[in-house]
């Protein structure tokens, strides 16, 4: 059970994944603060008890960010760990047929904002802190006709390992998660198609995707105060995918 004190903000915690964990930490004792990019989807997790409160936010908005965090730390007198999970899907085309400002729209959420919503974190968190960002699979095993999201999550996982490089010394302790196929809004349009998702399920030696449960007690102990030592690591939670 997850002490009753610890204060946890989570970027795109209104759906899949992020949302997944909220109800987590929330049903465990924690009070969670959930970042969305609409203001309706944030009253929607408040409402239902999923957090305790949200802000709406562009993750790669400093600005917005600096102040979805100062309204955090003032609700909840201070934050003990992050869950940067806001992420956007890639295009699903051939990589020749990237657009420039489509592959620069990917990389402005799933990297630049992983980076914005990290310098917050730095600036706003207790010590010891806690932050973990969610990555992909794809940043371990590259997927066809998704190379602007594999870039964009292989630059994630650099970003953390840079980070706690950096920070470890600042008793921040930062780790990167990397997902394989979970059920979610933005994994829907292929694994709600059957031939689709049995072709993806092929290449999981765990054949099955993942749940709730794979990944909301994990990061209750990522973000608890026993994961320091963990720093820099690199967790795969994708029922062997990346093998």
């Amino acid at each position: 059970m997850i002490i009753e004190s610890r204060r946890y903000l989570i970027t795109g915690g209104t759906s899949g994944i992020g949302e997944m964990v909220a109800r987590h930490l929330t049903s465990s004792g924690a009070r969670v603060w959930v970042v969305g990019t609409r203001e309706e989807t944030v009253r929607a997790a408040v409402d239902t008890g999923i957090a305790h409160g949200g802000s709406a936010a562009d993750v790669a908005d400093a600005d917005a960010v600096e102040r979805a965090f100062s309204d955090a730390v003032d609700a909840l007198g201070g934050l003990d760990g992050v869950f940067l999970n806001a992420g956007i899907d890639g295009a699903g085309v051939p990589a020749e047929n990237i657009t420039a400002s489509g592959f620069a729209e990917v990389l402005r959420v799933n990297t630049v904002g992983v980076l914005t919503s990290a310098q917050a974190a730095f600036r706003h968190l207790a010590r010891p802190g806690r932050i973990v960002i969610n990555a992909s699979v794809n940043a371990l095993r590259a997927e066809a006709l998704f190379a602007d999201y594999n870039a964009s999550k292989a630059a994630a996982v650099s970003i953390a390992q840079s980070l706690a490089l950096e920070w470890s010394a600042h008793d921040l302790s930062v780790v990167a998660i990397c997902p394989g196929y979970f059920p979610t809004r933005m994994t829907a349009p292929y694994l709600g198609d059957e031939s689709t998702a049995a072709d993806l399920l092929a290449s999981v030696p765990a054949r099955r995707f993942g749940t709730a449960d794979d990944v909301g007690p994990l990061l209750e102990f990522l973000l608890g105060p026993s994961s320091g030592y963990l720093t820099g690591s690199v967790l795969s939670v994708d029922g062997g995918r990346a093998l």
